[in-house]
């Protein structure tokens, strides 16, 4: 009988965040400010968040209560938890999905209902890692409308290329009685998701040599595993790992990035390695917060935030001069009365170092709020895709005969 030989299998991290928000207003009718004054979903404590968090296969780590809301930062990336709203982001196989019955049943026991919802994600590096229901983007729809049936799904940018998932389910008033317009929300959002992040920047958030492609993969593919080999050997020549969440936050530049207009209020650093941070904006009402997973082979760095400033064009910029990535790609949502939907987002065709690849632009409604999704590729830098799955794990059959095959 030939016999069987697994190969030491490269682990290959999904660090792109899923991300849902649910936003809630009083059954009644009532006006919203009804819900600060009752507490509304904050009246949960941390074990009902453990619960919700367990739903999805993670566990929280840290939790820090703000002013105006709740962060948790999760095994699997972050929680937020205002009085009138929920927004969970998280990496990995997680099964996100699956926690939004349980936090509808929530708002309702508190006497909320859901006037606005969103799922979003970037396309996977890795799909095939998923399980039920986030296999594919058909199937999460799929799940969501059971549950919000006039809910839309969209998808933004090339298909061949970085493309942003969004699904959407609006219920918010937005007239008066007379019919005329009110101003409901002045919300804005910022997602980077970064790819390909510079080695030297990338050794501080491990606590261990990042792994080495195992020389099996050589006959695969030569390329990744020169330049995993190279960068290995450039990080162990440095020897910058950091032992902590505070050193990483220091050392990499991210303590600093958000000292003119925020904080770190909680950051983690991974065995053996991978890091996540939970900050709050200097308006005590925002967030920020950056998740990365740095091995070489499938580095990628996250940061988003909901803090309120008339362009994100410099934010941006400083997020670019600690990462160096070798490609981004940019999503801002905003309401059409926040101070971005008055000037209008920004997409400029070069942004230091980075030629835009292209620009995906939305209205909603009667131009209530607009999304926009722009890719970015660095002038210098090559980014180097993640081996595909086949060379992720082929066991080798060694037959009798002493050959090799698959």
């Amino acid at each position: 009988m030939p016999e069987i030989i697994e190969t030491n299998q490269l682990f290959c991290f999904e660090g792109s965040e899923k991300k849902m928000e649910i936003d809630f207003r009083p059954i009644d009718g009532g006006d919203t400010d009804t819900i600060d004054i009752n507490g509304g979903l904050r009246q949960y404590n941390r074990e009902f968040w453990s619960d919700i968090v367990a739903i999805l296969n993670g566990t929280i780590l840290l939790a820090d209560p703000q002013e105006k809301f709740d962060a948790y930062l999760i095994s699997e990336s972050s929680l937020f938890v205002y009085n009138d709203r929920v927004i969970i982001l998280t990496c990995g196989t997680t099964l996100l999905l699956k926690t939004l019955p349980a936090i509808m049943k929530a708002g309702a026991d508190v006497g909320l209902e859901v006037c606005w919802f969103q799922y979003s994600r970037k396309n996977f590096l890795f799909p095939e890692q998923q399980s039920f229901p986030h296999t594919s983007f058909d199937q999460e729809v799929h799940f969501l409308h059971e549950y919000f049936p006039t809910g839309r799904p969209f998808i933004m940018g090339p298909l061949s290329s970085d493309h942003w998932y969004l699904f959407v389910a609006d219920f918010i008033r937005r007239e008066t009685p007379d019919g005329s317009r009110k101003i409901v929300d002045r919300d804005q959002m910022l997602n980077i998701y970064m790819y390909g992040i510079d080695p030297q920047v990338a050794q501080y958030f491990m606590k261990a040599d990042p792994l080495i492609i195992p020389s099996i993969f050589e006959d695969f593919s030569a390329d990744s595993n020169n330049v995993e080999k190279e960068q290995t050997k450039e990080l162990g020549n440095q020897s910058e790992f950091c032992a902590t969440g505070d050193e990483a936050s220091d050392r990499s530049g991210i303590s600093s990035l958000l000292e003119h207009d925020g904080k770190v209020v909680h950051s983690h650093l991974f065995e053996p390695c991978g890091y996540s941070m939970n900050g709050q904006a200097a308006d005590g009402s925002s967030y920020w917060t950056i998740h990365i997973t740095p091995e070489a082979h499938c580095s990628y760095a996250s940061f988003e935030t909901n803090f309120s400033c008339d362009s994100y064009h410099h934010l941006i910029a400083r997020v670019l001069e600690v990462f160096r990535p070798a490609k981004f790609t940019t999503v801002e949502h905003v309401d059409a009365d926040s101070r971005i939907g008055i000037a209008g987002p920004v997409c400029p065709a070069s942004l230091d170092g980075y030629d835009l690849a292209g620009r995906t632009f939305n209205e909603f409604g009667t131009k209530d709020y607009v999304v926009q999704m722009c890719n970015y590729v660095s002038k210098t830098a090559q980014y180097v895709a993640p081996p595909p799955p086949l060379l992720r794990a082929p066991p080798l059959h060694k037959s009798d005969s002493g050959e090799w095959s698959k």
